[in-house]
C-alpha cells in the first residue's frame, strides 16, 4: 500500500516535470555579431523571438503530414451525422505508383535543380530524368548498391571536368534503363 503511494506520487510528479517542459515558452535571441542562440526567456538587451513550439507529431509515416477528416455534414432537413472515419486516397503519380513523402520533397528539390541557370545542362537532365523514374517507381525498387552508385553519379555531375559530368550522366541514364 505504501509503495503503491511512493509509485503514485512519483508518476504524478513525472507528469507536472514533463507538462511544465512541454509549456515552456523558447525564444530565439540574436546577439550582436549575428550569433543565434535559445533561452526560456527573453534576451535582455538583444532581439528576442518568442518560437512556436509544437509538441512531436505521433505520425510516423516517414514523415507525412497526417491526412484531413471529412467534417461532420448535416443531411437536408435532419440532425448531423458524423462522417465516416476514412481518409481520402492520397494522389497516385501517373504510372499509379504512391510516392511517398520524401519522394515528393525528392522531387520538389529536383524541380529546382532543373529551374537553376547555374546547373550544368547534364544536372538538368538528370534531374528531369529521376523526377520521372521516381514518379514510375523505379527508385523505389533500386536495390542499395544501385542507389550508392545513383548519388555517386550525383556527385560527379557537379564535377568541373565536362567530359566527367557528360559520363557520369550517360551513366546514370543506363542505370535507370536497366529497371525498365
Amino acid at each position: 500500500m505504501v509503495r503503491a503511494r511512493q509509485l503514485a506520487a512519483a508518476l504524478a510528479a513525472i507528469g507536472v516535470f514533463a507538462a511544465s517542459c512541454a509549456a515552456a515558452d523558447v525564444y530565439k535571441c540574436t546577439g550582436p555579431q549575428g550569433q543565434v542562440t535559445y533561452s526560456e526567456s527573453p534576451c535582455p538587451g538583444q532581439p528576442s523571438v518568442k518560437m512556436d513550439v509544437r509538441p512531436p507529431s505521433d505520425s510516423r509515416d516517414a514523415g507525412r503530414p497526417p491526412d484531413p477528416v471529412p467534417p461532420a455534414v448535416a443531411p437536408p432537413g435532419g440532425a448531423a451525422t458524423a462522417a465516416p472515419l476514412v481518409a481520402p486516397v492520397p494522389a497516385l503519380a501517373p504510372g499509379g505508383y504512391e510516392l511517398s513523402y520524401s519522394e515528393r520533397q525528392r522531387i520538389a528539390n529536383l524541380e529546382q535543380i532543373e529551374k537553376l541557370t547555374t546547373a550544368y545542362r547534364e544536372q538538368r537532365q538528370a534531374a528531369t530524368l529521376e523526377i520521372a523514374n521516381i514518379r514510375r517507381g523505379v527508385v523505389a525498387r533500386m536495390s542499395a548498391d544501385d542507389l550508392v552508385k545513383k548519388d555517386q553519379y550525383w556527385a560527379d555531375l557537379s564535377r568541373l571536368e565536362a567530359e566527367r559530368r557528360r559520363a557520369a550522366a550517360s551513366q546514370l541514364v543506363n542505370l535507370f534503363a536497366a529497371y525498365r
